[in-house]
């Protein structure tokens, strides 16, 4: 592992396994469910919570990735942003319910803002050679605490324990699994001057960290063919594949969750085999394979719903697994590639705002295709589709190689 210690690598390990166990219950399934069904909100409502906390997100990122760039470092931002996540997420429906969306939308700042200076945290528990494996080891942990998260969920269920006692359960694990981080990666230090840049310059940040982006040969253009994979990406996972399973497919409730399971187990192993593969192969090579392979997904769940052959529903959520796991351990090693280790948390702050926006328009788009256009969700899958083309076309314009910049 030459000069990284084991112990700082492992600490960033966890962390990963910590704020995706958040991302997969909180966000992703039960304070969605506990909202939508129990407290009377609507779809939505929901999606406007999330969206206000994005653009929140989008605003800030740069600021945060550019401030931890300082002396100051990288890690106490980390503990900041990750503090206010927890304590957010363990009040959660404790309050009236107004009070609680609005702590909903205060955690997701918070956790979104971290995972900006913890994947610039990368470059200090890991080496130019081994940085995809680590990468992808980091996507593997975390959907281990996916799986974990929600298996602790399930049985306090069983035993009759309410949404609220979830929510707490989530935050002391994302407390406990995250404390290494903090205690032990020893962090690698690329400025010993401090970032005096104000909160206020904020939205300024964003364009002026975009026009800096643009002296980086390819960073500009890899961004924004991320945001076209990202748009589609995310528009699945914020839970509109879930409802696409059920009324679409129609699969039972149960069925889904066991689908997602397995995709969630598939993961594990896509997210460790894309990140050693791009040592070798490099990240570009990984990040167009991935992406065929989602348009690939895509297409079969159309042939599935609409020649029912529910059957090939399996093979979609196969190979989605395998390559959400893969798509998210190369990305950010590409990004490695393309920034300078001295802007790199200014960089990944701007890598967080396209994937925001992303996130902020994705299901936009879909309801539009579905619910304005009435097209239907077969033909907004198709849109999607043609989002990942996008993508790929720009990318495939982007080099890897090093020696480049």
């Amino acid at each position: 592992m030459n000069s990284i210690k084991k112990r700082s690598l492992y600490s960033w390990l966890f962390f990963d396994l910590a704020n995706t166990l958040y991302a997969f219950v909180i966000p992703g399934l039960y304070f969605s469910v506990w909202l939508v069904t129990e407290q009377g909100w609507t779809d939505q409502a929901l999606g406007f919570a999330t969206s206000g906390a994005m653009i929140v997100v989008a605003i800030l990122g740069p600021w945060v990735g550019a401030r931890s760039d300082g002396s100051q470092g990288k890690k106490p931002m980390l503990l900041i942003t990750t503090l206010i996540c927890i304590l957010a997420t363990f009040f959660l429906g404790t309050f009236d319910v107004n009070i609680s969306v609005l702590l909903f939308i205060v955690s997701l700042i918070g956790f979104n803002l971290g995972s900006v200076v913890y994947d610039a945290l990368l470059v200090s528990v890991s080496t130019p050679e081994n940085r995809g494996r680590i990468s992808g080891t980091g996507v593997a942990f975390g959907y281990v605490g996916s799986l974990l998260g929600f298996g602790v969920a399930t049985i306090l269920q069983n035993f009759g324990y309410s949404y609220v006692e979830i929510f707490r359960s989530v935050a002391i694990m994302f407390l406990i699994f995250s404390l290494p981080a903090f205690l032990f990666i020893e962090e690698k230090m690329v400025s010993d001057k401090k970032s005096l840049i104000r909160i206020t310059e904020s939205l300024s940040l964003v364009i002026k960290s975009w026009k800096h982006s643009t002296q980086y040969t390819g960073l500009t253009r890899f961004l924004i063919g991320r945001f076209f994979y990202a748009d589609a990406i995310n528009t699945l996972i914020s839970g509109l594949l879930a409802v696409y399973l059920v009324e679409e497919v129609g699969l039972s409730p149960t069925d889904s969750q066991e689908l997602l399971g397995l995709a969630i187990i598939i993961s594990i192993i896509g997210g460790y085999v894309f990140g050693k593969a791009a040592d070798k192969y490099g990240p570009r090579k990984l990040t167009l394979i991935s992406l065929v392979c989602w348009m690939l997904s895509l297409g079969i769940a159309i042939i599935a719903t609409e020649f029912d052959q529910i059957w090939l529903i399996y093979v979609t959520g196969v190979i989605g697994g395998f390559n959400i796991g893969g798509i998210f351990a190369v990305d950010r090693v590409f990004m490695t590639r393309l920034s300078p280790e001295k802007h790199l948390g200014e960089f990944y702050g701007l890598y967080s705002t396209v994937g925001r926006f992303a996130t902020i328009l994705g299901p936009l788009l879909w309801g539009f295709v579905v619910n304005t256009l009435e097209l239907g969700r077969n033909p907004a899958m198709g849109v999607l589709i043609i989002l990942l083309i996008i993508s790929f076309v720009i990318i495939r314009g982007v080099s890897d190689n090093q020696e480049m910049y």
